[in-house]
């Protein structure tokens, strides 16, 4: 069983999954402000990734954790629109994304993973124009909610839908649209240093690390994706 498990990750996803744990402990223990909150959330973030870029479900499952303490995380720190992104939006479709990858498997891998999808031109279209709109709906909204850097957190809205939706269907984009959303992140937790201090540390640390291991993630799943298409009779994929 040790030996599976040791094996299932390779050398650089092991690097990847406890060198982000370490980062994010050494941020917590060298501030005075030590918020737990930031912490847990933070180390089961980097957690759900690893997991995620292998097309194993059980990435969802970490990813319903990680949802509820940064969904808290974001109340306390007057960030509602992160609130509502990942208690309304996130944690429903990680639950929904695990019926789904469940459904969908790739019989013929040796381990637990999703069968990647491939979308139309006219879905990624459609998609494309209703999280915009959602996204206008939602600025009045958290602007009435008084939300702290309200435009920061409303672009952070557009980007975690998209990925939302593609991570759903099980299309590899979503990493995509992860990256640009830990872009966000980083943006608007770094802006909570100057009243917070550095007891939301971890937090900036967690979507920095978020930032390379989803960058890994649609790397691994254009991999999964190729390998799956690939013929099994060892002639040229189409």
């Amino acid at each position: 069983m040790l030996k599976k498990i040791l094996k299932y990750f390779t050398p650089f996803e092991w690097v990847l999954w406890l060198g982000g744990m370490a980062a994010i402990l050494v941020g917590f223990f060298v501030g005075a402000e030590r918020n737990l909150l930031s912490l847990f959330s933070s180390l089961f973030g980097v957690t759900l990734i690893i997991f995620n870029a292998k097309g194993n479900v059980w990435g969802q499952v970490f990813a319903i954790v990680f949802s509820a303490l940064y969904g808290i995380l974001s109340y306390t720190k007057a960030y509602y629109g992160e609130m509502i992104i990942y208690f309304a939006l996130m944690m429903p479709i990680h639950i929904a994304s695990i019926v789904i990858w469940l459904k969908n498997p790739n019989k013929n891998a040796k381990h637990l993973e999703v069968k990647i999808n491939t979308l139309s031109a006219r879905e990624y279209a459609i998609a494309a124009v209703c999280a915009v709109a959602l996204t206008f709906a939602f600025y009045f909204l958290l602007e009435a909610l008084g939300t702290d850097n309200l435009i920061v957190s409303t672009i952070s809205l557009v980007t975690s839908l998209a990925a939302a939706y593609l991570m759903l269907r099980r299309c590899e984009y979503f990493s995509v649209c992860f990256v640009l959303n830990d872009v966000i992140l980083i943006i608007l937790w770094s802006m909570k240093l100057s009243t917070d201090g550095i007891s939301v540390l971890p937090s900036v640390l967690c979507f920095s690390l978020f930032l390379i291991n989803d960058a890994y993630c649609f790397i691994s799943w254009r991999k999964l994706k190729y390998r799956q298409r690939a013929p099994k009779d060892g002639g040229r994929a189409v």
